[in-house]
């Protein structure tokens, strides 16, 4: 089964707006404390999808250390806490 070229096309821009419109999306940066601009600019650098995003932070006394990134409906867990559930995870299967 062939696929329209023009379907094809107008498939290729749909989904390339769609993936713009989420680069554009609101990022949340939670930390124990708040995050100089340095801070900000190093997890950018490491996370080019941070790079465009309206980046928001909020502090969260609970976290160890490290830093929990929420990008839509992502996340991605930096912090010594959940490393060190996945560290007792590790042990008690050992066992």
């Amino acid at each position: 089964m062939k696929i329209d070229p023009e379907l094809k096309q107008d498939l290729r821009k749909y989904l390339k707006s769609r993936m713009d419109a989420e680069q554009q999306a609101q990022v949340t940066i939670v930390a124990p404390h708040k995050l100089s601009k340095e801070d900000v600019k190093s997890l950018q650098q490491k996370f080019p999808m941070l790079a465009k995003a309206e980046i928001t932070q909020e502090i969260d006394t609970a976290l160890i250390a490290g830093v929990v990134i929420r990008f839509g409906s992502r996340m991605i867990d930096l912090s010594l806490q959940s490393q060190l559930q996945k560290l007792e995870k590790t042990l008690y299967e050992t066992v």
